[in-house]
């Protein structure tokens, strides 16, 4: 489901125990690279189970066994099939070649739930798992529950009586953390704050409410703000580029992802070819796809080859912040909220309403001045809308 992908959560199966399974049969579902998505069956045979297949909930690594497809009278194929193997650095364990503690392991209580992967390691680790706390589905006992419980212990002594529960991280979870901690090091970021007069973008989405019984949707200040960003990336594409080991690569198309808030966690749909779109379509795209992220059906492909990353925290009163880039991307605007502020301008006091631009970018790829310029372009832009965004 992803080349970076070495891990993800299994969900439930779509077909039961010893059911018939035909060539393009969706067989389970697997949530990977912040999405949830079926997997479908190349062979056909009978699905059997083995008692060491996934529940809803637990995390299974690249090339790790979950069933068998067998032939209808084979009803126990694990027990002559060979050892299983999963990818580099990970080992699948199997109740045909138990360890040591895996011979001696101590029998699982009754009224209690642990995955078999959580018996082994408490048994290995001498972990009395009665009065642990499961985290998985139904409070099945895990792996990670297991592990909390020694870091605890290891951690804890009679002048620290601090207790609490280990939440598991999710496969989402974990994907947004190596991205974050990717777009930190080894780039060079750089963040520039600019504040811009956003009057006449507040005016023209005015126009465009007024105008709302002609059309679908009403284009949002987000909506408005990729446009802008799109035009202005056709004339400054160094922060359209992209570092790669072997050279700085910029891409012919401008992919605009933007980040948005969902119960999964933060998830970028990407809005292709965003500097080619009216108005209009580009705004009824990004409705589609965000009512598919907060519904948890984006596909991985409509999270992918974005050249460019807009977050908004603006909705949330936000003025100003340093946002992260995202790699191998260049660049990543940040937008706050647009409030409405005194300025002293020609002598005399006016009104107006003031939007926070934070750009942070790669250094790598491209110096301050050519970024400053890139903002200059975009602040013009929004001070004066272009016919990009007739509606």
């Amino acid at each position: 489901m992803g080349w970076s992908m070495e891990e993800g959560t299994f969900q439930e199966w779509l077909k039961r125990d010893g059911e018939r399974v035909e060539v393009g049969d969706m067989l389970f579902v697997m949530e990977g690279n912040k999405t949830a998505q079926e997997v479908e069956s190349f062979d056909a045979g009978y699905l059997r189970l083995p008692p060491d297949a996934p529940k809803p909930g637990d995390a299974v690594v690249v090339g790790q066994r979950l069933a068998f497809l067998a032939d209808e009278d084979d009803l126990e194929p694990w027990k002559d099939a060979p050892r299983a193997e999963a990818g580099p650095g990970h080992q699948i364990p199997t109740d045909k070649s138990p360890g040591p503690a895996a011979s001696q392991a101590k029998p699982v209580r009754p009224g209690k739930s642990i995955s078999p992967r959580a018996l082994r390691l408490a048994n290995e680790m001498d972990v009395d798992w009665d009065n642990i706390e499961g985290t998985g589905r139904g409070g099945r006992i895990r792996e990670q529950d297991i592990r909390a419980a020694v870091t605890v212990a290891q951690t804890s002594g009679p002048n620290d009586p601090l207790t609490g529960k280990t939440e598991p991280l999710s496969a989402t979870r974990k994907v947004i953390a190596r991205q974050m901690t990717i777009g930190t090091d080894p780039a060079a970021p750089v963040t520039l704050h600019r504040e811009v007069d956003a009057t006449a973008l507040v005016e023209l989405r005015r126009k465009y409410k007024q105008t709302s019984a002609e059309k679908k949707v009403i284009p949002s200040y987000n909506d408005m703000l990729i446009r802008l960003t799109a035009e202005s990336l056709k004339s400054h594409s160094q922060l359209n580029s992209q570092w790669h080991e072997n050279g700085i690569f910029l891409p012919d198309q401008i992919h605009i992802a933007f980040a948005m808030d969902t119960p999964a966690g933060l998830l970028t749909p990407v809005i292709r070819n965003a500097n080619r779109l009216a108005i209009d379509e580009l705004a009824e795209q990004t409705r589609a796809l965000m009512e598919k992220a907060r519904m948890g059906q984006l596909k991985a492909e409509e999270m992918q080859a974005a050249t460019f990353t807009i977050s908004n925290l603006g909705g949330l009163g936000v003025d100003a912040f340093t946002p992260v880039i995202n790699p191998p991307q260049c660049a990543v605007l940040g937008i706050g909220r647009i409030q409405e502020k005194v300025i002293w301008q020609k002598e005399q006091a006016m009104c107006q309403e003031r939007l926070t631009l934070n750009l942070t970018f790669d250094h790598r790829i491209v110096d301050g001045a050519p970024a400053a310029r890139f903002l200059e372009h975009l602040a013009v832009q929004i001070e004066k809308p272009p016919e990009c965004l007739t509606y």
